[in-house]
Formats: structure tokens, sequence, C-alpha cells
């Protein structure tokens, strides 16, 4: 019992991986090209939701196919040393059995490298990560998994990613489905559970195979039955949680007081709640006098949460949670009936998105502030944005200042607005190697100099017969 069920049934082929045939096929497909020697893409990017068996798909498709595993996930650090030293070393090399016997690739024999959660690859830890994954890709000799949730994030930074790999989507898997994978689990461990309580366990996990799992673990702690009042507690607190439930109470439900007593057991911050309302409060209240009085007790809330940081008084958190729940649900004439679809706060969507972005930018800002003796936060907002546009327009300059703040590829593809594996950002780089090779001989003005500038930066042909101008001498 002390064994983590996912873990334990984790399944051991491809056949196993429920929910997902279409993307197993794909999956398989792509597998047998590389045994046949021939894979349309080296690298394949498994893409959906946490839980729906994205990883133990990687994983049992190597234990089907025999191909040892070389596995980086979050908990590793995956900065661009570590990848190189890690997943491109074990791409390129052959590889060893656990009894130590070789095996060449030459003959057949594979490994996989996964690199598990590849859209996290944030921050100063893992600086440099996805260049080295851009390089993995075009360079690996070994089948490559990436697994991620947001593939929009990844793609975005690498064009490599997005055109030389493979794309495999899972979806969430279905109610009846985990049902059945459930249902296993309890015959193999003799448990007493009903058919009922199973599904209800199902429908409670929103169609995260990895969570019904675990939930139906934690009711058998202790205990060889299992009811459907034991599957109740874990329905009723998956409940509370859920922000879309609130937002029903919210924006559709009869009684103010109820939003109000869910508000008081979701687990998020009212700032976060506050976006939520924000977001949807448009949508929702159509009538004018109803949007007038759910904007108000939106701003009301907002007054006390600044209250809250000005004066540090916490107390004025319960009259900010009760404007966003009783105050706007109060706030219609009558029930509003109809599905609605509610909407992901776009604040913190882009937030997300450009999470990779602003550590690059704060991680340059840090560097010329040191250099011009001021702060991150004016360097940051007075010479960043000069700085990039010369950086963009003056090729000496990019890269004497590339040189000088010891810039990495990440930070220079920032400043060009290019994407990091661009041809602009291998030109500039091949350019700095150059000049890094011969600074030890104090000829750096000179190699600057007469280094070839890319085509569309060279100055067009003077006529040596047109009259010179002072700027010219």
């Amino acid at each position: 019992m002390a064994s983590d069920w996912t873990e334990l049934y984790r399944p051991d082929t491809l056949d196993e991986v429920h929910g997902n045939p279409k993307a197993v096929k794909d999956l398989r497909d792509w597998a047998r090209r590389w045994e046949e020697g021939k894979p349309d893409k080296k690298a394949v990017v498994l893409i959906g939701p946490p839980g729906v068996g994205k990883t133990s798909a990687a994983l049992a498709l190597a234990n089907e196919f025999g191909w040892g595993v070389v596995e980086m996930n979050a908990s590793d650090q995956r900065n661009a040393d570590a990848i190189k030293r890690i997943a491109l070393r074990g791409a390129l090399a052959d590889t060893f059995t656990d009894d130590g016997e070789f095996l060449s690739s030459q003959k057949g024999f594979r490994k996989l490298i996964i690199l598990d959660e590849a859209d996290n690859v944030f921050g100063r830890e893992d600086r440099g990560g996805i260049p080295a994954i851009s390089d993995l890709i075009q360079k690996t000799r070994q089948p490559v998994i990436l697994i991620v949730n947001d593939f929009y994030e990844l793609k975005r930074r690498s064009s490599a990613i997005a055109s030389r790999t493979k794309h495999v989507s899972f979806s969430k898997v279905k109610a009846n489905t985990i049902s059945k994978v459930l249902g296993r689990i309890v015959q193999i461990e003799g448990l007493k559970v009903s058919q009922r309580a199973l599904d209800m366990i199902a429908d409670n996990s929103n169609g995260d195979l990895r969570a019904a799992v675990r939930d139906l673990q934690s009711l058998a702690m202790g205990r060889k039955e299992i009811s459907e009042k034991d599957a109740a507690i874990l329905q009723n607190r998956f409940v509370s949680k859920t922000m879309y439930d609130l937002m029903t109470e919210i924006f559709k439900g009869s009684d103010p007081s109820k939003a109000r007593g869910m508000m008081m057991d979701v687990d998020e911050t009212l700032d976060s709640v506050k976006l939520w309302v924000e977001e949807n409060l448009p949508y929702e209240y159509r009538d004018p006098k109803e949007l007038v009085k759910g904007m108000e007790a939106l701003c009301r809330a907002d007054l006390f949460l600044g209250r809250v940081i000005r004066r540090q008084y916490f107390g004025f958190w319960s009259y900010a949670s009760d404007m966003l729940s009783f105050g706007v649900a109060a706030s219609r004439d009558k029930p509003h009936r109809g599905y609605s679809r509610f909407r992901f706060p776009g604040y913190l969507i882009k937030m997300s998105r450009t999470k990779a972005r602003r550590a690059v930018q704060s991680s340059i800002s840090e560097k010329i502030g040191a250099k011009a003796h001021t702060s991150k936060s004016r360097a940051r907002g007075d010479i960043l944005p000069y700085l990039s546009w010369l950086f963009q327009k003056n090729r000496d300059f990019r890269i004497a200042l590339s040189i000088d703040l010891d810039l990495e590829q990440e930070e220079m593809a920032f400043l060009l607005g290019e994407k990091i594996d661009s041809q602009a950002v291998k030109h500039l780089m091949a350019e700095i190697a150059k000049v890094r090779d011969v600074t030890e001989r104090g000829d750096v003005t000179r190699l600057i100099d007469e280094a070839p500038l890319p085509q569309e930066e060279r100055p067009e042909p003077k006529d040596v017969g047109s009259q010179r101008n002072l700027f010219e001498f």
C-alpha cells in the first residue's frame, strides 16, 4: 500500500495506454520508422494536459521496442550545459545495457531521449536550454521525445522545434475509460468498490487519469472497501476548488449567499478571482444596469485589496471577498439561464506566455545596470529600448556589446528581435567566436572591421567620381 500506484500500474506497452488510441498509433508508427532507419522526423512532441498518459506512453514505447532511456524532467537542471552533457551526448553516442554490454546504434540498437515538461524551461537555472534543445533535435542520431502541456510557448521560442518535429496530441481521458482502468486496479488490489463509486471517482478526475488513480489510492489507505459516501468526499473537495463552478454560481446562481459560501472554500487568491470576474463580467451581464452594478462591486473589491497592501490590514480581505462574490451576484435583477463558456483571464495567459521573454529582459537589464551604475528597473526603462535599436542597426556595436556584457544566445536573440535559432543569431555568434579567438593578440578592432557583413547590411558601392562630403574624410 506504500507504493505509488501511478508508478506501480504504469503501462508496460503502448497497448496498455488507454484513452488516446490515435496518439498511440502515431507514436508507434514514428518508432517503427526509426527501427527501419528512415524516420521522417527525428523528434516527436507529445502535447496534452497533465495526467493523460504522455510520459507513460513515452516509457511504454521504449519498453516495447527495447530501447534504453535517457530522461530529463522538471526536477533536473536543464540549462545549455546540462542538456549538452546528458541529452545531446546520449543522442550522439552509442549505448550500453544495464549489464554493461555495448550496443551499437549502427546495428539498430536505440535509446530514447525524453525531455519531460520541455515547455517549462525558464529562468536563470535553465538559461540556454531552448537553443540546446533545438541543437539536440537537429543533430540527434537517436529518437527524441519532448513532452509539453503548452506547445504554443515552446514553438514560439524556436522555429526548429515547430518545423522539425512530429506533433502527437493527447486529449483528456473519458470518464468511462478511467472507470475501467480503476476497476482493473481494484481487482488486483483485492478491494471491494461499487461501480457507482468508481464512476464518481472517474467523473471527479476531469479527464486526469493520474489524479483518478491517486484519489483511489488515497481512499483505499487502511481499508478494503470503498463506499459511494467515501467517493463523494473527493467530489466535494474537487468542486470546491474549481474556478469554473465558482463563476457559474456568481453569474448564473439564484442565491448570492451560495456564491459567497463557495468563495470561502475556493483554493485561489482573491487577486486571481478578481481577474476571472473582470474577464467574464462584460460577457455575462449584457444589460447596462446590471453591468454597471457588477463593475461597481468589482471596483470596490479592488479598492479593499489595495488597502490591504497599503495599510497591511488583512481584515479588508473579507470585504473584498464579499464584493467579488455576493456583490457581483446580487447585481443581477434576475437569474441568467443558458450555457456559458467562461473565459480564462487574458492577463494570466499573456503573463504565462511572456514569462521566458521577461526573464531574458530582466537578465539583460541587470547586466546593463551593472555597467551603467544604475538600477535594473531604470536600465530596463531608459536604456534598453535605445540599446536594442542600436544593437539591430549597427553590426560593430552588437559585436562589441555582446562581448562586453557577455551576452548569452537567448539575450542576443531578444535584442535582435529574432528567434533563438535564427540565422541572424547564428551569424552573430560566429562573428563573436572569431573575435574572441584573437582577443589575446590585441587584434580585435581589425578583425571587426574586416569581418564580412551580412548581405542585407552591406553598403551600396560609392561613386568614386562624385563629390565627397565632410564625413567621408
